[in-house]
């Protein structure tokens, strides 16, 4: 029985060690399915192969990656900004939807790092990157600005008021 468990043994030792592992999704097992990895955009859209994107270049990239479609790996943009850029109600974005979108995005990305980037190095450090994450609301809190969340369009009791009611407000209806 002992000579048994040892063969057994043996053979599952070798058997975990022989096998490969399989490849997840995420950040350690590289790209999701139908999305190219960071070295396959780079040799498409590098054209001058300075291992660095140029404006033109992530022009390039925006314009195939738009024009993928419904395909697996394409992305569309969540329900409520397609309901605010697509102005002509086709439920697609055009170019011009698009560019309009990349606007109020880049608009957006200012203004969190203008709060968020104490050094101005136009990074977030770790410590930078904790206080962002610390700000974002929680789920079933509302956003900042007061926007709806979620369907029922009820907000929630943000981090600055702390749940409590203000003397002198308005009762909520």
């Amino acid at each position: 029985m002992k000579k048994f468990l040892t063969i057994l043994a043996t053979v599952m030792l070798a058997g975990g060690l022989s096998a490969k592992p399989g490849k997840e999704g995420g950040k350690k097992g590289g790209p999701p399915e139908g999305r190219p990895s960071r070295e396959e955009v780079m040799k498409k859209f590098d054209k001058d192969g300075d291992g660095k994107l140029s404006e033109d270049e992530k022009a390039e990239l925006r314009k195939a990656m738009a024009n993928r479609g419904d395909r697996p790996g394409g992305r569309r943009p969540p329900p409520e900004l397609m309901k605010k850029f697509d102005k002509d109600g086709d439920g697609k974005l055009s170019e011009g939807e698009r560019a309009e979108l990349r606007k109020a995005m880049e608009a957006r990305r200012k203004e969190f790092m203008a709060k968020f980037d104490k050094d101005g190095d136009g990074k977030l450090n770790e410590e930078e990157r904790k206080a962002a994450m610390a700000a974002r609301p929680k789920p079933g809190e509302g956003r900042p600005g007061g926007k709806p969340d979620g369907p029922g369009g009820k907000k929630g009791k943000g981090k600055k008021d702390g749940g409590k009611k203000k003397k002198g407000a308005e009762p909520e209806a």
